[in-house]
């Protein structure tokens, strides 16, 4: 019978942030619930802990900020992704984004700030988790459309919006005038989602409501108008404006204030999880093994001592 650490918040707070994922007690609790959730076997589970251990210290050693966050924080962001079934492995298009900052764990007049990072999916990240689970069939690439592209939106017989759209000769001078992004759904109907200035203009009213006044820097980037990369991601989000939600993602934490310049770099906007995006709601469903143990990690209780405690079973173990 084979011997396992338990987890407990002592035990992953006294960790030091680079050795979380790293952790072999950590790795296995990663494994078994993984299993647990998917019905993988484990040696499925392990291959993705693995690929995802490595993508994840990655991102982490290349910026000091997460480094420096709590170790708490670290596993929950890892735990959570792996609920997600995403990657954490950067690029330009990432699945998910790891948001370092800081939260006040005090009061008002009494603050206690402390570092934390929170992983949020990027629109890429729901974009696959929305085509595994059948919502949608095919979703094409955001394009950006300038004054100097041919442009034309209408009404089909469907009653859907169909775009006819040719690539300009731009340049320096071009002016971006919105975006669209094809949609193809599972009975092979398809559908485009166009976006206007009048879009753009609300997500940067949004963006800017709940950054404190001032908006993400990437919606005037672009010598005055936004980050073409940025709308491409903004446009994908956006296309899901209407659907169901797929996962259940976690609210920003309160008093939780991102770090300005790495939110930037990875297009990172906080209006993009509050009141800018809204979705059809649906019946609550049924909380999966890694949701479990998100929710209960995050409680705040007596820590209680490290123990040993015997496996009952490999495959069903007790944490």
């Amino acid at each position: 019978m084979s011997k396992q650490i338990e987890l407990t918040s002592k035990y992953i707070k006294g960790l030091s942030p680079a050795a979380v994922a790293t952790d072999k007690a950590i790795g296995e609790h990663f494994v078994n619930k993984y299993m647990a959730m998917y019905r993988t076997e484990k040696e499925q589970a392990v291959a993705f802990y693995e690929r995802e251990k490595d993508n994840f210290m990655k991102r982490v050693t290349e910026v000091d900020a997460i480094a420096q966050c709590t170790p708490m924080s670290i596993f929950l962001a890892f735990m959570q992704v792996g609920g997600w079934k995403l990657s954490f492995e950067g690029g330009s298009q990432p699945d998910v984004y790891l948001i370092p900052g800081n939260r006040n764990i005090g009061t008002k007049d009494q603050p206690n700030w402390v570092k934390e990072v929170v992983a949020q999916p990027s629109p890429y990240g729901e974009k696959k988790i929305r085509i595994e689970t059948g919502q949608i069939k095919h979703v094409g690439t955001p394009t950006v459309i300038y004054d100097c592209d041919t442009y034309k939106e209408y009404v089909g017989e469907s009653g859907r919006t169909v775009v006819e759209w040719s690539k300009g000769s731009r340049t320096d001078k071009s002016k971006i005038i919105g975006s669209f992004i094809l949609l193809e759904y599972p009975d092979g109907s398809r559908e485009f989602k166009t976006f206007d200035h009048e879009d753009i203009s609300s997500w940067r009213n949004a963006s800017a409501k709940k950054n404190r006044g001032t908006a993400n820097a990437l919606y005037t980037s672009n010598g005055g108008q936004i980050d073409a990369k940025f709308l491409q991601g903004k446009t994908l989000k956006h296309a899901f404006k209407l659907f169901p939600r797929v996962i259940a993602t976690p609210k920003m934490p309160d008093n939780f204030v991102p770090e300005h310049e790495d939110a930037v770099r990875q297009g990172f906007d906080t209006s993009e999880f509050t009141e800018d995006t809204t979705y059809e709601e649906v019946p609550e469903v049924e909380e999966n093994e890694f949701d479990k143990e998100l929710k209960e990690q995050s409680k705040v209780e007596p820590e209680p001592t490290i123990v040993i405690t015997p496996s009952v079973d490999d495959d069903e173990p007790e944490f």
